[in-house]
């Protein structure tokens, strides 16, 4: 194969990284306050208490409660909006910059990963292709992503061992698994005569990606966020 050739598939394979990356949000406070999900979906019904706070309710004439008007709170202009928005989330510390960070690291290992496993795909249909190169590649930079996106999750979500939410603790640890896997993967795609064992390891981290998304998707939008159930 020419070097133009091998170029060319490399280029095209990034190409097709950079457009299937998925959206991945940093979870809500409430992971980090270790709520449980039912406690989150209170939280999340009863709306964000530092910017606004609720009016005081008292009964009606008919039975029925409704707000006073002299308690009701005044409602924020949009730029005191952003300005509160703003404020709220002004980084804290380091670990908490650190957790921030996490969102942006996730992207990378997803979308090296899955390629690899398309790109191993293709490589046993037609073996003439000769994409090695390309899996190994896209295996070890997945591997360098995934131990980041890891590091940082770790201080997004909190340093302990047992999680209230459920989500997050499938979350966690299913993340801190594809890290593991992914490191042996690394391994296998640069020691000669593993090739069965690497594509046993891509297919597992194939899987164990998609249902990392899922549940994050799960942390950002809430349970059941593709209306499945």
């Amino acid at each position: 194969m020419t070097l133009y050739r091998i170029l060319r598939s490399h280029l095209a394979i990034l190409m097709v990284a950079a457009l299937s990356l998925p959206v991945i949000a940093i979870a809500h406070d409430g992971h980090k306050k270790d709520m449980s999900d039912a406690e989150m979906a209170q939280m999340e019904i009863h709306g964000d208490a530092d910017m606004r706070e609720s009016p005081s309710v008292v009964p009606s004439s008919f039975g029925q409660a409704e707000p006073t008007a002299l308690t009701e709170a005044k409602p924020m202009t949009a730029e005191q909006a952003l300005v509160a928005k703003i404020a709220k989330n002004r980084i804290t510390s380091t670990g908490d910059l650190l957790g921030r960070l996490h969102p942006i690291a996730a992207h990378f290992p997803i979308a090296l990963l899955l390629m690899a496993a398309i790109a191993e795909i293709l490589l046993f249909i037609r073996p003439a292709l000769g994409l090695e190169t390309t899996v190994r590649f896209l295996v070890f930079g997945g591997a360098i992503g995934a131990a980041a996106a890891a590091f940082f999750g770790w201080f997004a979500a909190g340093w302990r061992l047992d999680d209230r939410s459920e989500t997050l603790a499938l979350h966690r640890w299913n993340g801190t698994a594809i890290t593991a896997v992914a490191i042996v993967a690394a391994w296998l795609a640069f020691r000669p005569g593993s090739r069965k064992a690497l594509r046993f390891a891509i297919g597992i981290l194939a899987v164990a990606l998609v249902i990392q998304g899922y549940h994050g998707g799960e942390m950002v939008f809430g349970p059941n966020h593709l209306g499945l159930e």
